[in-house]
């Protein structure tokens, strides 16, 4: 079992003891012939990471406190393409791979190219603004997700009015494990959640 996988079941497990609903809609992971039948017509090479994490769920669940949804592969490939806006600079080589979003026009993507890797930086783009590496990894911001929920900055609060549950964050919490992960992206980190 990879890091990333370590990290997702620690997720998973969290989100079934104190969120139920927000696994509810989690889908089975898929082989490695499924999805190499998935990508048969996408020309680039996804990371190794990409596999792990496709293996272990096929996407819809939601990943921390700013809404942070994971697409199922099929739709990942379908967006993609309409997302080349948000890549800055341009270029032929390589190909975005949109894996999640967030709270309003927010997207997280990787990059795909034609070299077989283990590993991808994960990219931050707010329509309108320049992209930025937000992770230096796909592993390394499972590993922040997961210890934001071991160490309680993310948790749960039950919104009365509503009747529902959501969950909160303490972002001084995610500051220290986030820069732990991804010491290269934690004034990135800053300017997306601080400022």
């Amino acid at each position: 079992m990879s890091k990333l996988t370590r990290s997702l079941d620690e997720i998973i497990h969290w989100l079934k003891l104190n969120c139920p609903e927000e696994v509810s809609q989690l889908r089975r992971g898929l082989s490695i012939k499924e999805i190499e039948e998935i990508t048969k017509d996408f020309p680039f090479v996804l990371p190794k990471e990409v596999y792990d994490l496709y293996q272990f769920c096929d996407g819809d669940i939601m990943l921390g406190s700013d809404d942070l949804v994971l697409y199922p592969l099929k739709l990942a490939l379908e967006w993609s393409p309409h997302c080349e806006a948000y890549k800055d600079p341009c270029s032929f080589d390589n190909h975005i791979l949109t894996i999640m979003h967030g709270c309003g026009k927010d997207v997280y993507y990787i990059l795909c190219d034609k070299k077989e890797k283990d590993y991808s930086s994960v990219w931050y783009a707010k329509m309108g603004l320049d992209s930025v590496i937000y992770a230096s990894s796909l592993t390394n911001l499972m590993l922040t997700i997961a210890e934001c929920y071991r160490e309680g900055a993310y948790y749960t609060k039950f919104y009365e009015e509503f009747g529902y549950i959501r969950i909160e964050e303490d972002l001084e919490k995610i500051e220290k494990i986030f820069q732990k992960y991804n010491p290269e992206q934690i004034n990135t980190w800053r300017g997306i959640w601080k400022d």
